[in-house]
């Protein structure tokens, strides 16, 4: 299912495990959208809405506290980005060296797809730019 080309992307923080769990749950209306109908456990979900009103909602596959998060994404603005649905969002919290390493991965978004440009520089602002803002 994993494949070398899906976007990944590997952030050092001096953060606390538990913060950066924090920040991606709740808190990911600091950094990345709007968050409504949030349920934050196994089975749970979410919708994120950004500014430009395009929006995600994402089932929680896995939830395990400052260890491990992963997303389905369910449903989406149709107009926009359709190709997100089915992709797979996996957040590995590691603590290591008095830091935290954030791994990220979006299973879907590959190269081949028509967002993948836009979509992974996206991902790369909203990463290492406004969440290692927001976790400092």
């Amino acid at each position: 299912m994993e494949t070398l080309t899906d976007y990944s992307i590997q952030i050092e923080i001096a953060a606390t495990p538990e913060k950066v769990f924090k920040s991606l749950n709740e808190g990911m209306n600091t950094w990345w959208g709007s968050i409504s109908n949030a349920n934050f456990k196994t089975n749970g979900q979410f919708t994120i809405t950004f500014e430009n009103g395009y929006w995600w909602t994402f089932k929680i596959m896995e939830y395990h506290p400052n260890e491990e998060i992963i997303w389905k994404c369910v449903d989406g603005e149709p107009e926009f980005n359709k190709e997100w649905i089915g992709h797979v969002l996996h957040w590995k919290i590691i603590e290591q060296d008095y830091k935290t390493v954030i791994e990220f991965q979006q299973i879907g978004l590959t190269p081949q797809l028509h967002c993948y440009q836009i979509c992974s520089s996206t991902w790369n602002m909203f990463l290492r730019e406004k969440l290692v803002s927001h976790l400092n």
